[in-house]
């Protein structure tokens, strides 16, 4: 599937319930373990990794069949594979430019308030240039 539309068909979806107090624990506490039950078997876990990027966001909580803490599993479900690990290749958005803008059009995402309106000024700016320049 291309783009985030498998995110509504994952198992977990809506179903994810944990407390801040559980993500920021040093060790997976018993509620954030029994989560990852919800991901046997998900066919969206290396999706879910490729979208959180959990490593370069220094994530804390479940995604891709795992417990984060700041970007480091501390448990993997059982039938959880290492190749769905690998984070491809996006670099990480600069929000509030234009190319932060673009990046989340390349993404298939609605783009946050910041670029959206970085975009909306950049937009304008080419106007004003094009209006003045008389074409």
């Amino acid at each position: 599937m291309s783009g985030n539309g498998w995110a509504g068909k994952a198992p977990c979806a809506g179903d994810l319930r944990f407390t801040p107090e559980e993500t920021t624990a040093e060790a997976p506490t018993e509620p954030l373990v029994a989560l990852l039950d919800i991901c046997q078997g998900c066919p969206f876990r290396a999706q879910c990794i490729g979208l959180v990027l959990p490593r370069a966001s220094l994530f804390d909580g479940v995604c891709g069949g795992r417990v984060w803490r700041n970007g480091q599993v501390l448990a993997t479900c059982d039938d959880a594979q290492p190749s769905e690990l690998r984070e491809r290749g996006r670099r990480p958005m600069t929000h509030g430019t234009e190319a932060g803008a673009r990046a989340h059009n390349r993404r298939g995402e609605r783009a946050c308030s910041l670029c959206r309106e970085a975009g909306r000024l950049a937009q304008q700016a080419r106007r004003a240039r094009k209006r003045a320049s008389g074409t």
